[in-house]
């Protein structure tokens, strides 16, 4: 390859400012998983403290590749699972924020599109539906504020997470069976959210400007 592409400005985690996310699909589940998370960090219409050690928490929040049903006996869980990314393919002159004549280093911006899903699991099928209605209401509320969270809920002026959130829907109810335990509900929320992207992408060997010469006729026709 003859040009050396960069990443740049890359979003905090919710929970520590010194953890970064360099990529849109970790943005993504991760914001999605984490405010989840600070949600029941403390007061909420439910009761159910979360908390990172396994031992303590009244309520599993976790990604999908951390799970299983066996949980669900101990304490009501919500299970994140990213779906597919696509580029939104800004046109024009938005996509190129900056350009270094010297150097020929192009700063481009662009969005990406994604989603993911928190699956409520309980063996209630109403509480189910009440954790799910929970996640349903408070993304929507949040919408903004998911822009510019930091730490422990600590606004900053930080738009590098989500661009925006587009949508948010409840599905119904399902039951899971199994000879081996109880009945299972799960009710999914699906978040679709935009995610900013900023990279440079610059010729491996710099080249300097040398001169411009431009030529225009009196019309103002070049």
């Amino acid at each position: 390859m003859s040009d050396s592409v960069t990443q740049q400005d890359n979003a905090r985690s919710l929970h520590d400012e010194n953890v970064r996310y360099y990529w849109a699909h970790q943005v993504i589940k991760n914001y999605v998983l984490e405010a989840a998370q600070l949600l029941f960090y403390e007061g909420n219409p439910f009761g159910f403290i979360w908390d990172p050690d396994q031992e303590k928490t009244q309520i599993t929040i976790v990604d999908k590749y951390s799970f299983n049903l066996d949980q669900v006996s101990a304490t009501p869980t919500l299970v994140a699972n990213r779906g597919p990314l696509h580029w939104a393919n800004t046109s024009g002159f938005r996509q190129v924020q900056e350009i270094d004549m010297r150097t020929d280093r192009r700063t481009h911006i662009d969005l990406v599109r994604g989603g993911a899903i928190l699956s409520c699991f309980s063996r209630q099928g109403l509480e189910a539906e009440d954790l799910a209605g929970y996640m349903f209401e408070s993304f929507r509320a949040l919408r903004d504020v998911l822009r510019k969270i930091a730490r422990r809920g600590i606004m900053i002026p930080n738009h590098l997470g989500f661009f925006k959130i587009e949508a948010t829907t409840m599905g119904e109810e399902a039951l899971i069976k199994s000879d081996s335990r109880p009945e299972i509900s799960v009710v999914p929320v699906s978040i679709s959210a935009i995610v900013t992207r900023r990279f440079s992408v610059e010729p491996l060997k710099g080249r300097k400007l040398q001169g411009i010469a431009v030529r225009t006729s009196r019309s103002g026709t070049p």
